[in-house]
């Protein structure tokens, strides 16, 4: 739950993009002096692959310049660590960062008029709907946190879904969010969020960046991936609290933070989710050993320099050991690696999520009945194509579907309960009456 990596830091928005600030700033300068640390730092080393762009990505709160192995860390105003050159290359950095903070309790009038800054026509039912709330809550001392907790439990409370197929929103996406749809990914939530509260004049902003990861068993090194990646809003509670992290994706599925569960697409081969609620397969403990393997060599060769690299080469019997040479090795070694991964996958019976073969049955069945659909149709868009075509026999469907993605979701830990449940979900499959989706659908 601790481990947020701070990235880009959204601040303007002009009714429809958030944009990061252009505000740069140095280590001497009042933004430095204005961090309260408790406790010891953690002191770490990061590697991350080349992504093209100057972020660096490092745990909240970093108040040190990241130690680079070329070029230098400079801070933007918000405390986004940037790199003077583009991450064109696996980069290991060394940082020290405080997991118990304060910041920005001397924040000036004009950072904070800028994030409170909102189009005066935008999202119309937002700051109507928060108008009420502040007349509700009154002028009390501590009137903008008791906001922040109003809104949090509006989240928790009515029915709002985290879910990565919300559909396309429109240009008043946070109204469409609060009272249309309710459901959306980390960025829907986060932007919502500091919507309403920049509908009560409260300083707000999103942070962008990754949460949580995953603990490799096999070498003990944490991987943070894509699937982590991850939006959270910052308030300016006051002179006293500074900028306070809110995470209001937590309010809608707790699991997300801290747990570390996520929603995940079926990617494949070693795209495959080790967040899977099923044990873990063959194939992601494969992925397990490749990813150590890989981190094993990229800590190698950062550490290597160019004379023992070509004394390795001169061990391997290259006379005149030059950097093709290097090349070719390393070519040879990944084909190898390669041929090893196709030889185990070939041993390896062909095995398919559970859930996701009993989900195929009935897309198949329903093919049948004239609703068609592809691999990335979910049991809501199933349930919302029944009604339209079979309104009257949809209910018991629908509601098999609901289980389905209730199973997915929100299963419960217990591992007999789980297998218990899914196995539920397989016989009432076969016990749906099918034959009555035989005659003519409705047309829409």
């Amino acid at each position: 739950r601790h481990l947020y990596f701070r990235g880009p830091v959204l601040s303007d928005f002009d009714g429809q993009t958030w944009r990061a600030s252009a505000s740069i700033r140095s280590k001497g300068d009042k933004l430095f002096q204005d961090i309260d640390t408790a406790g010891d730092p953690i002191r770490y080393e990061l590697t991350m692959e080349p992504h093209r762009k100057p972020w660096l990505l490092a745990l909240d709160l970093t108040a040190e310049p990241p130690q680079l192995p070329r070029g230098r860390a400079y801070s933007t105003g918000d405390l986004n660590w940037m790199s003077s050159q583009p991450i064109n290359e696996v980069t290991r950095m060394q940082l020290q960062s405080h997991l118990q903070y304060r910041f920005g309790m001397q924040a000036t009038e004009l950072e904070l008029r800028s994030n409170r800054r909102l189009p005066a026509q935008s999202n119309p039912r937002t700051q109507a709907w928060v108008q009420q709330l502040q007349s509700k809550i009154g002028a009390a001392p501590d009137a903008n946190a008791q906001l922040v907790q109003a809104l949090l439990a509006h989240l928790r409370t009515q029915g709002y879904q985290y879910t990565f197929d919300p559909g396309v929103y429109g240009r008043e996406a946070a109204d469409e969010f609060w009272f249309d749809r309710k459901e959306g990914f980390c960025e829907h939530i986060a932007s919502a969020f500091v919507i309403a509260l920049r509908s009560a004049g409260v300083p707000s902003r999103i942070v962008t960046g990754y949460q949580g990861g995953e603990n490799n068993p096999v070498d003990g090194f944490w991987t943070v991936r894509q699937a982590d990646a991850h939006a959270w809003a910052e308030v300016w509670l006051g002179p006293q609290e500074g900028w306070v992290r809110i995470d209001p994706t937590g309010a809608v599925m707790p699991g997300r933070v801290g747990a570390a569960q996520r929603l995940t697409r079926n990617s494949g081969f070693f795209g495959v989710s080790v967040d899977n609620p099923l044990a873990i397969s063959t194939m992601q403990r494969m992925r397990a050993v490749w990813e150590a393997v890989n981190n094993s060599w990229n800590q190698w060769v950062l550490n290597y320099t160019q004379r023992e690299q070509m004394n390795l080469l001169q061990s391997l019997g290259f006379s005149s050991p030059s950097w093709i040479d290097l090349v070719r090795i390393l070519g040879i070694a990944i084909l190898a690696g390669m041929l090893v991964v196709a030889v185990l996958l070939q041993r390896q019976h062909r095995r398919t999520d559970a859930w996701l073969r009993l989900l195929t049955n009935a897309r198949a069945r329903l093919a049948k009945a004239g609703i068609a659909s592809n691999d990335s149709a979910t049991p809501r868009s199933l349930a919302k194509a029944l009604r339209q075509q079979y309104p009257c026999q949809a209910p018991l469907f629908t509601a098999w579907l609901q289980a389905m993605e209730q199973w997915r979701y929100a299963a419960p830990d217990d591992a007999s309960n789980k297998a218990s449940s899914l196995q539920l979900l397989q016989k009432q499959l076969r016990q749906l009456p099918w034959s009555s989706l035989s005659g003519t659908p409705r047309k829409v």
